[in-house]
């Protein structure tokens, strides 16, 4: 193992987050505004989506609530990312657009909701499970997640 790789593993273990799933079918400028409303956020989306090497890009709405000190940013598992055109057929020279995943061992979340700092004095789960347009919400551990570094890199 190289020495990026250790520090990189190091800066991934120092990184204390809480981190929900949310499974829903509303559009994502939906859910930040139905979160908004029931927990009490001020959900923004941000000027530029996440963008990953070879995972594509992904929307994302975040706000730094000063105040306590916590950074609340929700993620949309699923992205795209445009390949070549197809060559023949009725869409010839259009570019195709292939499914990716923030997480890909977790495709079937739909959005991620990520808590930097204390969360104590805070009821984040029963909260989402008490939004009508949320199906099921839970409690995720960040390091037992392949790919948990792309939810540190935004």
């Amino acid at each position: 193992m190289g020495a990026l790789e250790v520090l990189w593993e190091d800066l991934l273990d120092a990184t204390a987050y809480s981190l929900f799933a949310i499974h829903s079918n509303a559009a994502d400028f939906t859910l930040a505004y139905v979160l908004n409303q029931h927990c009490g956020l001020k959900l923004q989306r941000t000027p530029e989506d996440l963008k990953l090497d070879q995972e594509g890009s992904f929307l994302v709405f975040s706000w730094k609530d000063e105040n306590c000190y916590r950074e609340w940013t929700l993620f949309r598992n699923a992205g795209r990312e445009a390949v070549a055109g197809v060559s023949e057929g009725l869409f010839v020279d259009q570019p195709a657009m292939n499914r990716t995943f923030l997480v890909p061992e977790k495709k079937e979340v739909d959005y991620f909701l990520k808590l930097e700092g204390e969360e104590q004095g805070l009821r984040i789960l029963p909260q989402l499970l008490s939004i009508p347009r949320v199906i099921t919400a839970y409690r995720l551990d960040p390091s037992k997640l392949k790919s948990r570094h792309n939810l540190i890199t935004y």
